[in-house]
């Protein structure tokens, strides 16, 4: 069987739904979303491997929350998907937009980083550098935009890459580390902030507005705790003019989702990127965008 449109895809799901649902449990799982269908991604217990096997779909399951697949070895009942067919939906969800697809990863691990000094001189830059900061652009070349600020800016490696690719555009970086304002400021970067982005209206003035919002890696599970991450967002998108978009990603998984993200009045444009979601996680490729406007 080989997918030559939506009616073949949805031949199949109907084909997987007949089947008996089955228990599944693993050290971890995912969620992917496409449309109204919800599958399940991660390391799948059985009977061969005492640690189990990375499925990168391993089951069909009704509409679920986070809260429950979060942690190390949940359960959840679903419809088996066999190998076969987990390389057919691979293949097709791969090329899906990448405003249908949507990468949910639930948190694991309450932990947060070590507090980082200089954020150029750590081993997670390399990431953002070889991967991230070109998918943003990306995005950004696609959308007219002339005031950006970046949220959590460390010390001003994106927004060198984003003026140098963009001349005409002003900006501003707010940073809670000051070790990363230092080495900021040495650049000769201005409108460079320290402080506490929760505090934007005791950081910036009043009446300055910006129509892109930059979120990368500070809404993320490995930097910033659910509370705190709402707490920014929500202060944060007050700035930004009606119209305006944010972007949100980053190294470690998101604390948003695309439904979050629309409850707080930003329709969501862009969830994911398709084809590194199913990617091997030994080497880091971006998976989780989201890009939205201001409504």
């Amino acid at each position: 069987m080989d997918f030559k449109s939506d009616k073949d895809f949805n031949q199949l799901i109907k084909n997987i739904r007949k089947r008996p649902k089955e228990r599944f449990s693993g050290y971890w799982f995912n969620l992917i979303k496409f449309r109204d269908y919800h599958f399940i991604q991660g390391n799948i217990a059985d009977d061969i491997s005492e640690t189990g096997i990375n499925r990168n779909i391993a089951t069909l399951v009704d509409e679920i929350t986070t809260d429950e697949i979060k942690g190390v070895w949940p359960e959840i009942m679903g419809y088996p998907i066999d190998e076969s067919e987990e390389e057919l939906l691979v293949t097709y969800l791969s090329v899906q937009s990448e405003r249908e697809v949507e990468l949910i990863i639930p948190e694991r691990n309450l932990a947060r980083s070590v507090e980082w000094g200089r954020f150029d001189s750590t081993i997670e830059f390399s990431k953002y550098e070889i991967f991230i900061y070109p998918a943003i652009v990306e995005v950004l070349e696609g959308i007219e935009f002339h005031r950006f600020l970046d949220v959590g800016c460390g010390s001003g490696n994106l927004i060198e890459v984003i003026t140098d690719r963009f001349l005409n555009v002003n900006y501003c970086g707010i940073d809670s580390n000051s070790k990363n304002i230092e080495v900021a400021r040495e650049k000769k970067l201005s409108n460079i902030f320290l402080g506490d982005c929760e505090w934007i209206d005791d950081i910036l003035p009043d009446t300055l507005f910006f129509d892109m919002i930059l979120f990368c890696g500070l809404l993320n599970v490995q930097v910033t705790d659910k509370e705190k991450a709402d707490k920014i967002l929500n202060k944060t998108i007050q700035r930004l003019k009606s119209g305006g978009h944010i972007i949100i990603t980053g190294y470690s998984p998101c604390h948003f989702t695309a439904e979050d993200l629309a409850g707080k009045g930003i329709q969501v444009l862009r969830k994911s990127i398709p084809k590194n979601i199913f990617k091997d996680y030994m080497g880091y490729y971006i998976r989780q965008l989201y890009l939205g406007r201001k409504q």
